[in-house]
């Protein structure tokens, strides 16, 4: 757990624990002048997130690639910019193995970060959806179930939320449900 935070909490002069395992709030974030490693579309669909999140409207977002120094920088920008702090998620540790279990993590998590307006940041997003596939049994429809239940919280939240994936073959399976995809080198 320690590793997925590390690039992310070194560029934000507040970090605390969250009140599980698998949430840190990060907060007052140090701007530097950097710039990370993505195209100029990416910039503006970025802009085009930060302004509905603004509005207070709904706006997902997949950071996808392998550079999680680029990510972290980019969060921090984004955070600087809105004036808002980050919920942190590791996915890894936010999925749970008993049925319904997941959804009720989602579920506290999203209502919290909603009354308090911070960015929602799944950090390996790609273990959220590792069991999608198709039905052969009902462990695998609760697995399609747990995924189909965060887009729709999701949909509700009245913010920014950003999954960070690097895998392409999860990124293909939800390209279609976040409003756009931010590509890092």
């Amino acid at each position: 757990m320690v590793v997925a935070i590390t690039h992310f909490k070194s560029l934000f002069s507040e970090y605390h624990h969250g009140p599980t395992s698998y949430i840190h709030m990060l907060s007052k974030p140090i701007a530097e002048p950097r710039d990370t490693a993505i195209h100029q579309d990416d910039i503006d669909k970025l802009k085009q997130a930060m302004t509905q999140s603004v509005k207070k409207m709904s706006s997902k977002l997949a950071f996808y690639g392998s550079h999680n120094t680029d990510k972290a920088l980019q969060l921090n920008h984004l955070a600087y910019y809105m004036k808002q702090n980050v919920y942190f998620v590791d996915c890894k540790h936010l999925v749970e193995k008993y049925i319904g279990e997941t959804e009720k993590n989602l579920s506290k998590l999203i209502a919290q970060a909603g009354s308090e307006s911070w960015i929602l940041f799944f950090d390996e997003a790609d273990a959220l959806f590792g069991r999608r596939s198709t039905v052969k049994d009902a462990h695998h429809k609760y697995a399609n179930q747990e995924v189909s239940y965060l887009f729709k919280r999701l949909s509700q939240y009245p913010g920014l939320s950003i999954l960070s994936l690097t895998k392409k073959s999860k990124l293909e399976n939800i390209q279609y449900v976040v409003d756009s995809v931010i590509c890092f080198r």
